[in-house]
């Protein structure tokens, strides 16, 4: 969101407790609020002591989860401008009000805000209630979902979910052939979603918040404003999402670690996840060459030292698992390590790449090569781009199956690392740092190949344009109002990935910039080459001007976008592609004309891997032209349909792929958060289902023992012990308690008296047990014993007579006492009463 004029914008921090849940409905509708920007903009840099004659400030846009909506006075052309957002649910009428709870949000949300809507939203807490557990003050960037309210009683009904009989019969009337979705359009406020305070708005199924859904919400809730909106993709409650990324303090920006390390090599390096042919055994002092007195000019090992060739290598196709790093290999990779094997301190596990051999990716259940794994050096790996080449002179036959597994993917698509959210109701963008495209992965920054016209002058048509990538986006078109519906699978009527860039090309006669050349007459123009320094200031790759004088294809004032069918791949070295194709692999005679290196050396394999692709891979529709088929996907592991990477189960195989275990992965992310979780037991119909942590003890009902071995139900020889008439495992006896032990469970005469004993004994006889055992087996039930007499109260006398025998009696036993004490101590032995010598024998 940008400002007009010369004011000066002023970035705000990413701390937020907006709520968008809080937004009104129609005929609320988005507002203009660039008077809000400047207002709050020129405020807050007078607060900072920035503020000067003739300056003037704004801000970029309002903190998250705020948005300044208007609606229409009644009677009066006017209209009402109020901000919602705030945790509250209330609304500020005017920038004044706002202005001290956004300075309260820079400041990172330090000590109380003293706006008038936290200061009624505090009075109020203090009156009802204490602030409820679980809502914790919000962290840097995170936006705060209030916990849910106290669960209400059953017999409590919800005003707002009585249906009146206006809105029953307009339910029935939509009912035929109407969806939640439709029922919005026709309702002037939509359909109320019944969901837990704070839940998200919508969620995959595996009970992530979908966040994609949400931004397509907002984007029609903003349908009538002329900005649209545009905010960060941050998902913080999923698990995916923080194992790539820092957030509040915690985990690691991997990803964008590993994009920025991608942005300093080569582009000839390999990449994790990329697709490439590999040699698992390459032979000892040999180098591989092309052998020119063959036809066609085909790749095999060469000994220098017996000056001749060996024959071809066995060539696998693969999948990158793992890639050195310059820490690793004490050094970056670098031309030498084409060719040769590098000198390196460090072993191969530490310094090679890590390659796994790539299953069948239309069988779903044997994925065992990926178990086929080998560390290699740069010099046994090439792109799987250069099959055709590489391959010549081998028969189809003798090609290991892993080739064509590979070529199956060279249309698959996946994003990687979309950080943005921006559109204008229809249509939205989401932009994205890397993308996976057949057997490549591509970068904001890389250079790639255009493809060429095919209807072009010349017969075989020749690649000669590229791009430099500034920007990778997925267009999202035609978005409908159904699709905002949380339960819709759609987000839009239409896909399309975009590349857009700067675009130079090596054919002069298609430069945009030329001059007038008045060296022939009549003058005519002549396209003017770009400088040197620009080309070594613009393109990645080194040597880029070794491939010929290049040329601007478009206005420098404007970019440059294609589709992802366009793209062949990245643009390699020249020095790189001199050494594949086998230009550099002998000395120069001096005075010879070096060739230089083209752009077309794989466009035949990237062409004919891509029909390949939509003809093999049966997860693609069937088509009966040469149209390309493209395989979108969520990830990588998806678009190669991987079950095992680097020795881990990835994808739909993991096992902790299920809906249990990433909810508790959400509860874990909350608690790290600073969140206090607790048990949703409002699941449970009774408290029997709940499993409690720890394992039941004792073997399991219908144990049978045969030969000494305990054998459980289902085990193979379950049936026939069964059918032997095995014995039932007896139950655990009981531990042999020794009479010592025993002792003390019995009462001695100065805890009960005989008459008591003797009472006892009375009422066993007296009332027998209710379940007894008869003659048959069977267990007979006897009528319930009688209930004692109740006993009658007792008279004062009596009460007073019973206390002074008490007396007597303590007076008895103190004398005994006091003899025991004046008395000799008693012997004292080393035995137990189980032994009679004084040794310890128990039982």
């Amino acid at each position: 969101m940008g400002t007009k004029g010369h004011r000066q914008v002023r970035y705000i921090n990413s701390v937020s407790d907006g709520d968008q849940r809080h937004w009104p409905p129609k005929p609320y509708r988005a507002s203009d609020e660039q008077r809000y920007l400047n207002m709050i903009g020129s405020a807050w840099a007078q607060q900072d002591g920035l503020a000067g004659p003739g300056a003037e400030f704004a801000i970029n846009k309002l903190p998250a989860g705020y948005s300044l909506f208007e609606i229409d006075q009644p009677g009066g052309p006017q209209v009402y401008k109020r901000l919602f957002g705030h945790p509250s649910g209330t609304y500020f009428d005017s920038a004044q009000k706002f202005l001290p709870h956004f300075l309260w949000l820079m400041s990172n949300m330090a000590g109380d805000c003293s706006c008038i809507l936290c200061k009624k939203a505090k009075h109020k807490s203090s009156v009802k209630r204490s602030q409820p557990p679980g809502v914790s003050k919000p962290s840097p960037g995170r936006q705060i979902i209030p916990r849910p309210n106290a669960r209400k009683p059953r017999n409590a009904l919800d005003p707002s979910l009585i249906i009146s009989d206006s809105r029953k019969q307009q339910m029935d009337g939509d009912s035929n052939g109407s969806s939640r979705s439709h029922s919005l359009a026709g309702n002037r406020r939509p359909q109320r979603q019944i969901r837990a305070s704070g839940a998200p708005y919508a969620v995959d199924a595996f009970g992530h918040e979908d966040v994609y859904k949400d931004l397509v919400r907002r984007l029609w809730g903003a349908k009538d404003s002329k900005q649209g909106i545009e905010d960060d993709i941050l998902q913080p409650n999923t698990m995916d999402w923080r194992a790539g990324h820092e957030h509040d303090g915690h985990g690691r920006d991997v990803i964008e670690r590993c994009i920025t390390s991608i942005a300093h090599q080569h582009s000839f390096i390999p990449r994790v996840g990329e697709l490439v042919l590999w040699i698992p055994h390459f032979m000892d002092r040999h180098f591989l060459m092309v052998d020119d007195e063959t036809p066609h000019g085909e790749f095999k090992f060469y000994s220098p030292d017996q000056k001749c060739f060996h024959g071809h290598p066995d060539w696998r196709g693969g999948v990158v698992v793992e890639a050195p790093i310059a820490s690793s290999l004490n050094r970056p990779i670098d031309f030498p390590d084409i060719q040769c094997l590098t000198e390196s301190k460090r072993s191969l596990n530490t310094s090679g790449f890590r390659i796994e051999t790539f299953p069948d990716p239309n069988n779903e259940v044997d994925k065992s090569a990926s178990k086929q794994y080998r560390y290699v050096p740069m010099r046994n790996i090439r792109p799987l781009s250069q099959w055709h080449v590489l391959l010549r002179g081998i028969p189809e036959q003798k090609w290991h199956p892993s080739i064509r597994h590979a070529l199956t993917c060279m249309t698959s698509i996946s994003l990687m690392e979309k950080f943005w959210f921006s559109g204008k109701w229809p249509e939205a963008k989401i932009s994205c740092k890397a993308m996976y495209l057949g057997s490549e992965l591509i970068t904001v920054g890389d250079v790639v190949r255009i493809k060429p016209d095919p209807s072009g002058a010349t017969r075989f048509p020749q690649c000669t344009d590229v791009m430099i990538v500034d920007a990778i986006r997925l267009h999202l078109g035609d978005i409908r109002q159904e699709y905002i519906a949380p339960d819709h699978d759609q987000l839009a009527s239409a896909y399309t990935l975009s590349l857009k860039g700067r675009a130079y090309t090596l054919d002069a006669r298609r430069s945009f910039d030329k001059v007038e050349s008045h060296a022939e007459f009549p003058p005519r123009p002549v396209a003017v080459a770009v400088d040197l320094d620009e080309i070594k200031a613009e393109f990645r790759p080194v040597g880029a001007a070794d491939y010929g004088p290049w040329y601007r294809l478009h206005d420098p004032k404007k970019f440059y976008a294609i589709t992802q069918d366009m793209v062949l791949g990245r643009l390699y070295e020249s020095g790189a592609v001199q050494l594949w194709t086998g230009q550099l692999q002998r000395k120069q005679k001096p005075g010879a004309k070096i060739e230089p290196p083209s752009l077309n050396f794989d466009v035949h394999g990237i062409t004919e891997g891509r029909r390949y692709a939509t003809k093999h891979d049966l997860r693609l529709d069937e088509v009966s032209t040469d149209e390309i088929q493209w395989f979108w996907a969520d990830d990588r592991a998806e678009a190669l349909d991987l079950e095992m990477f680097n020795g881990v189960k990835v994808g739909r195989f993991a096992d902790f792929r299920d809906k249990p275990t990433q909810e508790q992965w959400r509860r874990n992310v909350r608690i790290i958060d600073g969140h206090t979780v607790a048990n949703d037991y409002s699941k449970y119909t009774q408290f029997t289902e709940i499993q409690l942590p720890g394992a039941t003890r004792g073997r399991k009902p219908g144990s049978k023992v045969v030969n000494g071995k305990v054998l459980y139900p289902g085990h193979p020889d379950y049936g026939a012990a069964v059918a032997a008439g095995a014995d039932d495992v007896p139950s655990t006896p009981r531990k042999h308690n020794s009479q010592l032990a025993g002792a003390a469970l019995v009462s001695t005469d100065e805890e009960s008296s005989s008459e008591d004993a003797e009472e006892y004994e009375d009422a066993l006889e007296d009332h027998p047990t209710g379940d007894t055992v008869g003659a048959s087996g069977i267990l007979e039930t006897s009528a319930p014993p009688p209930k004692p007499a109740q006993a009658l109260p007792r008279t004062k006398q009596q009460i007073m007579g019973s206390v002074e025998d008490v007396i007597e009696l303590d007076d008895d036993s103190s004398s005994d006492d006091q003899d025991w004490l004046e008395g000799p101590p008693p012997l004292i032995r080393g035995g137990t009463e189980e032994s009679e010598g004084g040794d310890y024998r128990p039982d």
